[in-house]
């Protein structure tokens, strides 16, 4: 009987001792933080994920979309008056709030300076490279001393924090 006790608080040393040196049980949660972290980042695709836009520049040209590929990123704008538009291929800048630049690879729908297009309600297009996909937001600016020059257009902190990417 006395050998069956001494094995028996042998045994129950022997557990408590190994529950009080093992680590406790570790739960790991996602953080609310990260999860609005990961709603925020953006992978771009072959296929565009494109985003409504509303900004003017003098009640007259508007920027109304932004799509971005792996490839590159289209701005769709239009002019809201009879205008004679044309591109500076030179002189055309598009970078995020980073100050990252984005080069202008072409138009579509408007020909380069300087040669003009009368439009009025009419998309056309601005295409650059594939802009950053952790971007916040962007300017879109046309140099007011590139040669050709009428008039540029400044959009300046386009807001893409609020976007609804489809």
């Amino acid at each position: 009987m006395q050998t069956n006790r001494s094995f028996m608080y042998g045994i129950l040393f022997l557990s408590v001792l190994f529950s009080a040196c093992s680590s406790p049980t570790t739960q790991i949660t996602d953080s609310p933080a990260l999860e609005k972290e990961k709603v925020m980042e953006r992978n771009w695709t072959v296929n565009p994920l494109c985003c409504k836009l509303s900004a003017e520049f003098l009640g007259v040209v508007v920027l109304d979309q932004i799509c971005v590929s792996e490839t590159e990123t289209k701005l769709k704008l239009h002019t809201k008056d009879w205008k004679r538009v044309c591109v500076l291929k030179e002189g055309m800048v598009f970078r995020d709030e980073l100050g990252t630049n984005y080069p202008f690879i072409k138009s579509e729908g408007v020909d380069l300076c300087p040669k003009r297009t009368k439009l009025k309600d009419t998309p056309f297009y601005l295409v650059f490279t594939s802009m950053n996909s952790q971007s916040k937001s962007f300017d879109l600016i046309e140099d007011k001393n590139a040669k050709f020059a009428h008039k540029p257009w400044t959009f300046e902190g386009v807001d893409l924090s609020q976007c609804q990417w489809q």
